[in-house]
């Protein structure tokens, strides 16, 4: 993941007491059988597994902070009540904070990752007036729009709970981390996450053969036999991404049909070394 390479790199730079390599599993497959990794990126410090998965530099930071977490809630309780909080980061949100702010109205917002799910998404070809481009990309394109005006963007933050309006007029929004902001008019853009399957097994190999990322996880099964499990547009996309990659893949829809753009599912059924399986219910993750 160039995301954290490049973190990690600009931490070594700064601070001369942090050093780090990075191996290239597609390259390196002798280190990757031996640590037995089958999710990337993996993350090691000194010699013990410290996370998994795309994470920015403020991310990784704020997990080797033990005491950040509180000193963000104290920061979040601290803040003058917002005209209006977006609660959220993705394309709707960073485009309903623009709106806002434009009119001059005091506007924040608060996202677990801003871009959202753009972040984990390569390919991008619906956006409308761009043709194709990535999704780390367009999220950095967003994030660069929104700090243009007067927004209070607050990242790394998951709500918790909302407490609508009393006598004072007043939604609150309660944080993870115990932090709390205050709004006078709120805009739910929580957006989309990953959907899991929810069956015996899955949590248990998470990490260790369930992976949610093609991108990131794809070259740890170059050769293998591989299953993807979905046929909407993102279970499309991934098996087509791991065709080029994989030996073979099995695509397991629930229902009749699959329910991907008649564009993705063209490409899909152009692939040799790909089988769809319709009417197939997941039940149960073994290994």
């Amino acid at each position: 993941c160039p995301d954290v390479v490049q973190a990690l790199n600009l931490m070594a730079v700064l601070n001369p007491n942090i050093k780090h390599v990075a191996i290239d599993g597609a390259l390196f497959q002798d280190e990757v059988e031996a640590r037995q990794i089958m999710s990337v990126p993996s993350i090691y410090l000194n010699g013990e597994l410290f996370t998994q998965g795309r994470m920015s530099e403020e991310e990784i930071l704020a997990k080797l902070d033990t005491g950040s977490s509180a000193r963000d809630a104290e920061k979040l309780k601290a803040k003058d009540t917002f005209d209006v909080l977006v609660v959220g980061g993705g394309p709707a949100g960073a485009a309903a904070a623009i709106y806002a702010a434009r009119k001059g109205i005091r506007t924040g917002v608060a996202a677990e990752r801003f871009g959202g799910q753009v972040l984990d998404t390569m390919a991008i070809e619906n956006f409308i007036s761009v043709k194709e481009t990535e999704g780390p990309k367009l999220a950095r394109a967003l994030e660069e729009h929104v700090r243009e005006y007067e927004v209070d963007i607050m990242n790394l933050q998951r709500a918790s709970q909302l407490i609508p309006a009393g006598d004072d007029g007043l939604h609150r929004v309660q944080f993870e981390n115990g932090g709390e902001l205050k709004a006078k008019t709120l805009i739910l853009a929580t957006g989309a996450r990953w959907r899991e399957m929810n069956v015996p097994g899955e949590q248990e190999y998470r990490g260790r053969g369930v992976a949610y990322c093609p991108h990131c996880d794809g070259p740890l099964f170059k050769g293998k036999r591989v299953a993807v499990i979905g046929g909407g547009n993102s279970g499309v996309e991934a098996a087509i991404d791991l065709a080029g990659i994989v030996a073979h893949v099995t695509l397991l829809e629930f229902g009749e049909d699959l329910r991907a753009d008649a564009v993705l599912q063209r490409k899909l059924n152009s692939l040799p070394n790909v089988r769809v399986l319709k009417m197939a219910q997941t039940t149960e993750v073994k290994g």
